[in-house]
């Protein structure tokens, strides 16, 4: 379970890191679009303050929900070897 609880938490890093480190890259490598009004705020605004805010709370309900059913799952099979 650890193993899996591990992968789990250095994939989800590696989403969280890239989607961290493509804001500047995006921004040096397309200001104009970046800075496009969406909604009378620029995107980056947008993404930074919104998108990236969800994907953080999709990544910890993610993690707290795998990690979760993986604990009751070895705690079950625990149950039923001592019984």
């Amino acid at each position: 379970m650890q193993r899996r609880q591990l992968r789990l938490s250095l994939s989800l890093a590696i989403v969280f890191l890239v989607s961290i480190f493509t804001v500047p890259l995006l921004n040096y490598a397309a200001p104009d679009v970046m800075l496009t009004p969406v909604l009378g705020l620029p995107f980056v605004w947008l993404y930074v303050g919104v998108l990236l805010h969800l994907e953080f709370w999709t990544i910890a309900f993610v993690y707290a929900v795998y990690s979760n059913r993986w604990e009751r799952n070895l705690r079950d099979e625990g149950d039923q070897v001592d019984e």
